[in-house]
């Protein structure tokens, strides 16, 4: 168990979801296996989330080698939100970093990322990752957390309109204090929290620098994950909540400025986008398209900001014809995912 500190003693907090997480847990432990001085400004608190396998055992051998770096907890089931939080209420990292434990963090880069952290104050880094095969661990593609190479090396504010797209849960390093100090959390025993986790810090950050490290290194390809086609049919109910959740929390948004409160609607937006392509999905079944119209213009009535933040091509077709051609943008999607 961790034992959590009243001040914030270490650079960095890393927060390593784990459940059922035999087979990928070593993987990602050794990659954050650096220098002793390195490792001394790390704190990782390995939360085992009910799960029934070896993942804490493992874990185990680490907290035994490296007792002031590796902590390890294994709490009742609670779901990657849970865990989240779990990591806000105990971290004592200057800066906090979420890590799927089927993911793992780029060691070559490590090192000389928290030298950068050491020098910099910024509330967000937004670092490039790389997605990875599953199995193979072959590079597939670079994702940029920028589209302006022109922006990497510099920092500058929310608030100017700095940010030119969303910064993903596998680009985002935040400062602890932000997240303590924000008084919503993410939902528990619910898949798709990432995007209540790299929204709701939003109102109380400021200040974002670009870092063109390919730090974060994100698994693809693995039967079950929480983004597969089948898996996101399946929890369709639990994408609604969350995408509920956000737009409550938008509701109660404080006065900011517009480039800001934009970037929070393209937050949400995308998670609207994930949901029209869940019901696309779906689009066989005889009541998806009463069901999509009905919280798609509920959606206009009450968020018309968030409704006009969506960009993909496909949802504007729909909607321009009251969602008629639904079972076709079905059959395309079918094409394009083999589902």
């Amino acid at each position: 168990m961790h034992k959590s500190e009243n001040s914030m003693e270490k650079l960095l907090t890393v927060v390593i979801p784990a459940y059922n997480a035999e087979k990928y847990i070593r993987r990602n432990l050794d990659a954050l296996l650096l220098s002793d001085e390195k490792m001394k400004m790390m704190e990782i608190l390995v939360v085992d989330d009910g799960g029934k396998d070896a993942t804490g055992v493992i874990t185990k051998e680490y907290t035994s080698r490296y007792p002031s770096t590796f902590f390890f907890c294994h709490k009742e089931n609670g779901g990657h939100g849970s865990v989240i939080n779990y990591g806000i209420e105990h971290a004592t990292g200057k800066y906090f970093k979420v890590v799927d434990a089927d993911d793992w963090l780029n060691n070559d880069e490590l090192s000389d990322f928290l030298d950068m952290l050491q020098v910099h104050d910024e509330d967000l880094i937004a670092s490039d990752y790389l997605c990875i095969e599953d199995e193979t661990w072959k590079p597939l593609r670079k994702m940029g957390a920028s589209a302006d190479a022109s922006k990497y090396g510099k920092h500058g504010r929310l608030s100017d309109g700095f940010v030119d797209q969303v910064i993903k849960m596998h680009s985002l390093t935040i400062k602890t204090a932000i997240l303590k100090e924000m008084p919503d959390r993410m939902d528990e025993h619910c898949f798709y929290v990432d995007a209540e986790y790299i929204t709701y810090p939003i109102p109380y950050a400021e200040t974002v620098f670009y870092d063109q490290r390919n730090l974060y290194m994100y698994r693809l390809g693995r039967n079950g994950q929480s983004m597969d086609i089948h898996s996101m049919q399946r929890n369709r109910g639990q994408h609604l909540r969350v995408m509920k959740s956000l737009t409550d929390f938008y509701s109660r948004l404080p006065e900011l400025a517009p480039p800001k409160k934009h970037y929070i609607e393209r937050c949400i937006a995308q998670i609207v986008e994930n949901q029209f392509q869940i019901d696309i999905s779906l689009g066989n079944h005889p009541d998806m398209r009463k069901e999509l119209r009905s919280w798609d213009r509920k959606l206009l009535k009450d968020y018309p900001e968030i409704y006009h933040s969506t960009r993909r091509k496909s949802i504007t077709l729909l909607r321009m014809t009251n969602y008629w051609i639904l079972p076709i943008g079905y059959l395309v999607l079918r094409c394009v995912k083999r589902f």
